[in-house]
């Protein structure tokens, strides 16, 4: 989920008991996060959960890769029965993370991890107090805007509506104090180590 949104987080009842090792990332749009997401699911371990939104399906997009694709109709349908972990409505549509698989995971004993927005990370960390926030930071602006360009998804105006919310996402997520990690993603294997050695620090209980 990208953009500055305020999401509505369900608590659940046993979110402090989970023994999995809860992992949220995020970033601006274009910054990596998915390819990063995808490289780790191979190398580790980590359980990434898709979430679900209901922005139509770009082109390229792979259905139930990164995201669920639904009308609102079911989203709404989906939370009146409480069955997302956080949502959010940003830039005309909506997102969230379901409350299942994620949490039959963590109470397994398995790692989950949840590409989410700074506003949903935050929310999150008010129910998972124990919860490992990375930011993923762009080696500069001029190359996350080369990105978002090079993406072909986006027509000009909407590519510079993304680029300010990200501008706006990483100055609101350097003036936190609420991410363990910031990780600048200038060289994607590079990146992908060194989110790879958090999570062993992490699982090793180190701080």
């Amino acid at each position: 989920m990208n953009a500055a949104a305020a999401p509505i987080v369900a608590t659940p009842a046993n979110a402090s008991a989970h023994r999995g090792l809860l992992l949220v990332m995020v970033g601006p749009s274009g910054v990596g996060k998915s390819t990063i997401a995808r490289k780790l699911e191979v190398l580790t371990k980590v359980h990434y959960t898709v979430s679900v939104t209901t922005r139509p399906k770009a082109p390229g997009e792979e259905v139930g890769k990164t995201y669920e694709h639904i009308d609102k109709s079911e989203f709404y349908r989906r939370l009146d029965s409480d069955q997302y972990l956080e949502y959010a409505h940003v830039h005309g549509n909506y997102y969230a993370t379901p409350t299942h698989p994620t949490l039959d995971f963590l109470t397994e004993g398995k790692d989950v991890l949840l590409e989410i927005d700074v506003q949903g990370a935050l929310q999150v960390r008010d129910a998972f107090p124990d919860a490992v926030l990375m930011f993923i930071l762009p080696p500069d602006q001029n190359t996350l805007l080369q990105r978002l360009t090079d993406r072909g998804r986006d027509a000009p105006e909407d590519i510079q509506k993304r680029f300010r919310a990200a501008r706006r996402e990483i100055a609101m997520a350097r003036g936190s104090r609420s991410f363990d990690y910031m990780v600048i993603n200038d060289d994607l294997e590079k990146a992908v180590e060194e989110i790879i050695k958090i999570i062993r620090l992490k699982r090793a209980g180190g701080i």
